[in-house]
């Protein structure tokens, strides 16, 4: 064998057992660096690795690898995968950073991350829920009734108030959640249940509505039916409106609040407008007799409600009727002349009498009356008007432009009547009586006295009437 070829093969040996010995001693300091403790101090996200081999601080970084990433947002959640973000660690440099500072080792300087990923999905949600500014708004929708009392309708749908609650101006941080994501992802010891929040914080707020406002704005005030002056008739007055805001819950922005509207009545409408003013009133007390109060009672109730047309007259006799068994009238104390009898009906005449001193403060045309033959107890001598069915009326004249109720009634041991109407009058009535006597009778005369209603200046005192009285009525 050539000489040359002896000595290739001795070089190549002997670099092959350099090779091997250069690789021995490789792999032993290799074992020997991985067996050396880590220095005291030294730590990754807060986990103590001090004493412990390298190889076991390398085992215990790789249990640090993110773990998925939850962000609470306020509208809805997103959940972020390490894969997906392309998320990595050089795991040997941050264990072999924190041997050699000997401290406390972030690892966020160790992450690699796919931010445009993160960022894209950030600004997706942003698109989705980022608000622009806007005050709060109310508009009415439906078609609005006609609130005239004539014309309104009860079955017909109303209208709704609408009311957008304002809307401020909040827009998503994307680089601060970002950031926030990446420091998740570098730090899953600190993180145990991989979710963190996220808020949005306005930067311009709307005011809210001032609902009373709201309602006071919304608000008309029913307005009753009136006595139109000039014709006789009715004016129409109108519905209220409104809106209910007593129970009202202070909605969150961006809320749109319906409040239907409420329609109310007014309190006098149709023919009560007529009968708003008292034209005359009087009441007179009755006395204990049981028979008696039951006849009050009886022609009360026939007078009740009666209204008296405009031209119209009266008949006390007609409206009443006649007095009988059959209606439930019973036998009490009446005048017949001069004496007083029972007869059926007794009473009766309190009732007319009551009703005269209405027509006389109401200043209504009395068309027939008369005095009893004796004086009686409930009210001043010439004031009284006497009734019997066959012989004697009592009448009235409705000389005014509008019509006039009566209301009577027996309460509290007084007969109480009430002449209802529309006063055309600038002045009001108060009746006086003057009375002289001999052996024979009592003369009595009343007097009708006009009072300006403003200045309650005397305008007038004109003789009502005469009556006498007979003492003897045996």
């Amino acid at each position: 064998m050539p000489i040359d070829l002896i000595l290739r093969k001795l070089r190549q040996k002997h670099t092959l057992v350099i090779t091997a010995v250069c690789l021995l001693a490789a792999l032993v300091g290799v074992a020997v660096y991985l067996c050396l403790p880590m220095p005291e101090g030294a730590a990754l996200d807060g986990q103590d690795l001090s004493g412990l081999p390298y190889w076991k601080a390398w085992s215990a970084a790789k249990q640090l690898y993110p773990q998925p990433i939850r962000v609470s947002l306020p509208e809805e959640e997103l959940k972020f995968e390490p894969r997906e973000c392309g998320v990595k660690f050089d795991m040997g440099a941050a264990v072999g950073a924190a041997r050699k500072t000997r401290c406390n080792v972030e690892l966020r300087p160790f992450l690699k991350a796919d931010e445009d990923a993160i960022r894209t999905k950030l600004e997706n949600y942003a698109e989705k829920y980022d608000t622009t500014y806007r005050e709060a708004e109310w508009h009415l929708t439906g078609t609005a009734p006609e609130l005239a009392t004539d014309r309104f309708d009860p079955t017909a749908e109303g209208q709704t108030l609408v009311v957008n609650v304002g809307v401020p101006e909040a827009h998503l941080d994307v680089e601060g959640v970002l950031n926030g994501i990446l420091d998740a992802f570098a730090r899953p010891v600190s993180l145990p249940d991989g979710c963190i929040a996220a808020t949005v914080k306005p930067s311009k707020y709307p005011e809210m509505p001032d609902w009373e406002a709201l309602a006071a704005e919304v608000y008309r005030e029913p307005v009753d039916d009136a006595p139109d002056m000039e014709t006789g008739g009715i004016l129409p007055g109108c519905y209220g409106q409104s809106i209910d805001v007593s129970h009202m819950d202070t909605p969150g922005y961006g809320h749109v609040v319906a409040f239907p509207l409420l329609y109310t009545a007014p309190e006098v409408m149709g023919e009560d407008a007529l009968y708003q003013d008292v034209l005359g009133q009087c009441e007179t007390k009755h006395n204990t007799n049981e028979n008696r109060n039951t006849n009050l009672r009886l022609l009360c109730q026939a007078l009740d409600g009666h209204i008296v047309q405009p031209g119209e007259t009266f008949s006390y006799n007609a409206v009443v009727g006649e007095r009988t068994k059959e209606k439930g009238y019973l036998p009490a104390p009446a005048y017949s002349g001069r004496g007083l009898v029972d007869s059926i009906g007794g009473g009766v005449c309190q009732g007319s009498t009551t009703l005269y001193n209405c027509v006389l403060l109401a200043d209504l045309e009395v068309v027939f009356r008369a005095c009893h033959g004796a004086k009686v107890t409930y009210v001043p001598a010439g004031l009284d008007a006497a009734v019997n069915y066959l012989t004697t009326d009592f009448k009235f004249r409705n000389q005014y432009s509008f019509p006039v109720k009566i209301k009577a009634e027996v309460s509290d041991g007084f007969v109480r009547m009430k002449l209802l109407g529309t006063d055309e009058k600038d002045y009001y009535v108060k009746m006086e009586t003057t009375s002289g006597e001999d052996d024979v009778a009592v003369y009595a005369r009343s007097y009708k006295c006009k009072y300006d209603k403003k200045t309650d200046e005397l305008l007038s005192r004109e003789i009502e009437a005469y009556s006498t009285y007979y003492k003897n009525i045996g």
